[in-house]
């Protein structure tokens, strides 16, 4: 769980954690199966189809490279009117059940059109971010769009986070359930 809160509040990491190598291959790693799967292994393509900035990938976010027992990988969504952050954290320790007891996730609700679950996430400027949490082959993913904070929003945030998550599924480990 502190390593949640840790991980979802943009704490500092954790040392002896891997960290998520830079990649501009187009071919989706095949997880290390004591390792979780690295978002940073999202071809470029499917990265770019769907609305980010393949340029601004970040292993980790927020300057987070190492989080213990994740896996974390970033991007922005493309200037000139980038407006969010998008994060999208892996674990092989850690359940669906782990992500709803983090204390800063709230408000869970299972949305069957896009086979996860979503939730808001209280930030610690008072503001709030929208999530989609699924429960994977071997653990858990989820995605946060955190709103820049220098720029208006473009969009409902909740909107895109889920539209973005749709079009990246294909490119994650299989979902269960």
């Amino acid at each position: 769980m502190g390593v949640l809160a840790s991980v979802a509040g943009c704490g500092g990491g954790t040392e002896g954690a891997p960290i998520a190598e830079s990649s501009t291959s187009s071919v989706v790693a095949t997880p290390v199966a004591d390792e979780p799967w690295d978002p940073c292994t999202i071809p470029d393509s499917a990265v770019e189809a769907a609305g980010l900035d393949v340029g601004s990938k970040e292993s980790g976010a927020r300057g987070i490279t190492e989080i213990a027992n994740w896996k974390v990988c970033s991007w922005n969504n493309p200037e000139p009117n980038s407006w969010y952050l998008l994060g999208i954290f892996s674990s092989l320790t850690s359940s669906i059940e782990d992500v709803r007891q983090n204390e800063r996730f709230q408000r869970f609700t299972k949305d069957p059109a896009l086979g996860g679950e979503r939730f808001l996430r209280s930030g610690q400027d008072g503001s709030e971010s929208c999530g989609l949490a699924y429960e994977v082959d071997g653990g858990v993913v989820y995605f946060v769009l955190d709103k820049r904070v220098v720029r208006d929003a473009l969009g409902d945030p909740c909107s895109e986070v889920g539209r973005t998550a749709m079009a990246l599924r294909s490119s994650m480990p299989p979902v269960v359930g």
